[in-house]
């Protein structure tokens, strides 16, 4: 491990981005005989070709070669994420190149690449104190520039690291979190402590996979990642502080635990307590039913209708931010909203996209010309998740993505 620290990628790639069709096909030919076995072997053989590259620092030529095997083999779509986790876990890096390295990543496959080497980033200091240098670098460096959606996925992914690190003890991840400098800053890493909680809990407990939920921290003596007796737990055994993030994540538990019966999902949801912790719950099951449903509007429709009448809306709200988690997938999300009927549904899947547009801009300007519709409303609900306007809303908000 301490040889792990002090090692790095190189910040320099050696090879170019545009050599991703030739090695897509060679990766495919070697690996495509796997699925004969298992799904899980043909994921794991091509994840250890994407991090070969990626370890060398060829992350963006990595990154370039999952999308060429993914149109070649759309099968594996739903796997675009884990292997992207795998791709950023395989580089290496120090205080002082985490953020060159962090740059070469991108928001494809819901930020896999930032996640993954964050993870290895505190995963290589498990044993070590950390210092306040080392717990913010990574991030700092993307301050004061307009990449602030990079900025919170760096935050997030520093969750996720802090939990490898902490061997899955949320509470001293979360203490951890709270060492960082705002609000917002904490809040980022909160959800990313959450997610690695329930993405430790699915491999333990619903045998997701050895490579869906691949080289992950092992749990320690004691600690409790998941209560089949209690699917709202940890969100209703932590400090009031922190549940607000936690009920936005913890559908990626009731789903399994429930056998994916959005209704009986639905119904825990209900449950949670507060009514903004109700509406948070069902934004995460929204962001599952769109998952779920490889992005297609009926499908999602279909899951979110199982949601009781108070929740719906917020359904359909999680599931914009999934199909507008990125900038340059605005016109998915609007394009599921535009295609809802008037109403609270509707009102509120625009106030999706305006937080996913608060996280991509951070001027007002940009958020009102992004948020452009020819439908008032439309316009009205967009402005006032975007921040543009006084929402007059009470409590936290929800962070700009999930």
């Amino acid at each position: 491990m301490t040889a792990d620290t002090l090692a790095t990628a190189s910040t320099r790639p050696t090879r170019l981005a545009a050599d991703s069709a030739i090695v897509a096909d060679s990766l495919l030919n070697i690996c495509r005989p796997q699925i004969k076995r298992s799904v899980d072997d043909y994921s794991t053989c091509i994840g250890e070709g994407l991090a070969a590259l990626s370890s060398a620092g060829n992350i963006a030529l990595a990154t370039g070669t999952l999308d060429r095997i993914i149109h070649s083999d759309p099968s594996l779509i739903l796997l675009g994420h884990p292997l992207a986790h795998a791709l950023g876990y395989a580089v290496r890096s120090t205080p002082a190149t985490a953020t060159a390295l962090l740059s070469e990543c991108d928001d494809r496959y819901q930020s896999g690449c930032y996640h993954g080497l964050l993870q290895r980033y505190f995963d290589a200091r498990m044993g070590m104190p950390i210092a306040q240098s080392v717990l913010v670098a990574p991030c700092d460096g993307l301050r004061g520039t307009r990449e602030q959606f990079r900025l919170f996925d760096c935050l997030h992914g520093t969750g996720h690291g802090l939990m490898m690190y902490h061997r899955y003890d949320a509470n001293a991840a979360l203490r951890d979190c709270d060492r960082l400098l705002s609000d917002w800053d904490q809040r980022s890493c909160y959800s990313g402590v959450f997610m690695e909680n329930n993405m430790g809990a699915r491999m333990q407990f619903f045998g997701e996979g050895k490579y869906g939920m691949h080289r992950h921290a092992t749990p320690a003596d004691g600690v409790v990642l998941f209560n089949p007796k209690d699917l709202r737990y940890p969100c209703d055994a932590i400090p009031d502080r922190y549940r607000h993030e936690c009920y936005e994540l913890q559908a990626d538990l009731i789903l399994p635990a429930t056998k994916q019966d959005y209704g009986k999902a639905a119904a825990i949801c209900d449950q949670a307590g507060a009514a903004e912790l109700v509406k948070v719950c069902y934004v995460g099951l929204g962001r599952n039913a769109s998952g779920a449903a490889a992005f297609q509007y009926a499908g999602i429709l279909k899951r979110c209708d199982r949601a009781s009448e108070f929740g719906r809306p917020y359904c359909y709200k999680g599931a914009v931010r999934h199909l507008a988690y990125a900038p340059n997938e605005l016109p998915r999300g609007i394009a599921f909203c535009r295609s809802l009927p008037e109403g609270e549904g509707r009102a509120q899947c625009w106030d999706g996209i305006g937080l996913q547009v608060s996280g991509f801009f951070t001027d007002l300007p940009s958020r009102a010309r992004a948020c452009e519709s020819d439908h008032p409303g439309d316009f009205a609900a967009c402005e006032e998740g975007a921040g543009v306007k006084a929402s007059g809303a009470s409590g936290v908000r929800e962070l700009p993505h999930l």
